[in-house]
Order: C-alpha cells, then structure tokens, then sequence
C-alpha cells in the first residue's frame, strides 16, 4: 500500500511539473516584463488550483467507473462515461481560468471580455485536450496495472491447480508402494525368514522419509538415491541370492534438486513384473547419470521372452503425469521386447529452483 501511495503521488507530483511549466507560454500572454521564476510560479498556483478539478475526475474514472465496465466489458458505457467525465472536466476548467486564475493568480482580464475570442477558444480546446490527454493516461496505467493482476491471477490458479494435482498423485502413489513393500514383508514373513527385523526397520525409514521429507516440492538427489537403495536392500531381503541387483550412481552434483519419488517408481516397476514373476535367478541393473543439470535414468529387468509387455500400473501413470506437470521437456522410453524390459528417463534439471 506504501508503495502504491508514492507510485501515486510520484505521477502527480510529475504532471504537475510538466503541465505547470507549460501554463504560463499557454495563457495567450507574453509576460514579458516578468522573470522566469515568476511565471513559473503564477503557472504553478494554476496548476495547484486546476488539480482540485483534475485529481477527482481521474479517480472517479479508474476506481468508480472502468473496473466495472472492463470486467463486465462493457465497454461503450465506458467510453461514454469517460467522455462525460471529460466534458465536465473542460467546462469546469474552463471556468476556473476565466473566474479565478486570470483574474486572481495572472491580474488579467479573461479573454472573451478582451474581445479575444480566438484566445478562448483556444483555451477551450486546450482544457478538453489537458483532461482527455490525462484521463487517457491515467486509464491506459490503469489499464495495464490491472492486466498484469489478471495475468498474476491466473498464473497462481494455474500453479494452484499443479499443485492440487501433484499432490494427488503422491497420495496415490506413497500407499501404491506402500502396497509394494508389505507384499514383500508378507513373503519373508511367510517364510519365518530373519532378515523380517530388518525389512520391517527399512521400511519405517522409508515411511518417515516420505511421511516428513517428501512434503517439499523438491528434494535433493541423494535423497532420491538413498530411498532407491533402501528399496534395493528391501529387494535383497526378499529374494536373497537368486537375484542379482546392480545400481550405478555417477553424478557431479548429488545436492541437485528434484521432484521427490519421480524414480523410485521405474525401480518398483522393475522388480513388480520381472523379479516377481520369475521363478528362477533374475537381475536388475540400475544406472543413474547427472551431468551438468542433464539426468539420465535407465532401469533394465530380466523378464520371460514369450511375456508380453504388461499394462502401465498406477506408479508408472503417476509417475509420467507429474513429469508432463513438472518436465514437460522430458523423454522417456520403455520397451519390452525379447528377454528384458528397459525405461531410460533424461529429464533437464538445470533450472530446477530450490525448494
């Protein structure tokens, strides 16, 4: 509110400089027997004056009667009530130098009573272009100001409503692994296996990470890669020495940021149609490169050569919306053919603004 006050006070202060200058050369008269500082100053206490009529019809036009017109685009009531405003506007001016400024402030008589009659209408006309000239600015100001709020607007609606979406997703995905994590508890638990213990503390850290951690809209990668790893050793439990499971991590910047959970799921997609439904020994290799804010992420999973490649489960469609709200620049491939099933993720995160 400060800032608007001296944004208006600035304009004002300015006009009134430049129209104050430019009333004196404008009377019809010379004034020649009197100094500069003297003109100045009878152009001055003109202008002072004439900002009394000014000041109110340009806040009647841009708080009283153009919001309502352009919201409701109405715009040839607009156009009439500006016209009415600046006709008033004249007239009142208009009497203002006959009545008070050339009698009091310039000790001349008005022009119509020195039979100048081309001074007054020149006079006439001056005051209809002054206040047509000012309310013409005053509104295009008025004008863009409330644009660039419209466009502020939107843009929060937009970013709203992003968020509302992702926020959505995580919620569907946090209990979809979830799900994931307890089959693979309910499997060792079947088998009165002793790593039990130590699946169950993987997980709580897991769900504490995304219970408190993954409520920031970003978080850093070594923060993504440590999750992955915990799931990887969750994995390990369960399956024991028949899978074969490698992750290569090479980053320059492990303290880059990015959207927390978006590669966990392609490593839970791994093992849900491949380990899992491999009855013999079976691999996954994992590899994870950050170069200069550029990320490549490929996932690659042993699976039965006549097995079709299966539907996209929820974590995967999540997993591609937020990287269509959050990446829309990315590129993702996947491809199930022959014996193993593949996705490779480059997304840019360059520009990825911190949290």
């Amino acid at each position: 509110m400060n800032r608007r006050i001296l944004l208006h006070l600035g304009f004002w202060l300015a006009y009134a400089l430049y129209d104050g200058y430019l009333s004196v050369p404008l009377s019809g008269t010379t004034f020649a027997d009197l100094t500069i500082w003297e003109r100045l100053s009878m152009g001055y206490r003109a202008e002072l004056l004439l900002l009394l009529i000014k000041i109110p019809a340009v806040y009647l036009v841009l708080y009283r009667f153009l919001p309502p017109s352009f919201e409701n685009k109405r715009f040839f009531r607009l156009g009439l009530q500006f016209l009415l405003t600046a006709a008033i506007g004249t007239a009142a001016i208009y009497t203002t130098w006959n009545q008070v400024i050339y009698p009091h402030i310039y000790h001349i008589a008005p022009p119509a009573a020195a039979a100048n009659a081309w001074v007054a209408a020149f006079r006439l006309l001056w005051s209809s272009f002054d206040i047509m000239m000012l309310l013409g600015v005053a509104s295009a100001l008025k004008l863009f100001r409330m644009r660039l709020g419209m466009a502020e607007r939107e843009k929060q609606l937009v970013e709203e409503k992003l968020q509302s979406e992702l926020r959505f997703l995580r919620a569907q995905t946090n209990p979809h692994f979830l799900f994931n994590t307890l089959n693979n508890l309910y499997h060792l638990a079947r088998k009165h296996s002793d790593s039990t213990p130590d699946a169950i503390l993987k997980l709580s850290g897991m769900m504490r990470f995304m219970l408190y951690e993954c409520t920031s809209p970003r978080i850093r990668l070594s923060q993504e890669v440590n999750v992955i790893r915990d799931y990887l050793d969750l994995e390990r439990l369960r399956y024991g020495s028949r899978l074969d499971v490698s992750f290569q991590v090479e980053a320059d910047d492990e303290g880059q940021f990015i959207a927390p959970l978006l590669l966990l799921p392609f490593v839970e997609n791994a093992f849900k149609h491949g380990a899992s439904e491999s009855r013999g020994d079976t691999w996954v290799r994992i590899f994870l490169l950050l170069k200069k804010g550029a990320l490549s992420f490929q996932v690659e999973n042993a699976k039965d050569p006549l097995e079709e490649m299966a539907a996209e489960g929820i974590g995967l469609k999540n997993v591609k919306r937020q990287l269509e709200l959050l990446y829309p620049g990315y590129r993702l491939q996947l491809d199930g053919r022959g014996d193993q099933f593949s996705a490779r993720l480059r997304i840019d995160l360059s520009n990825e603004p911190e949290p």
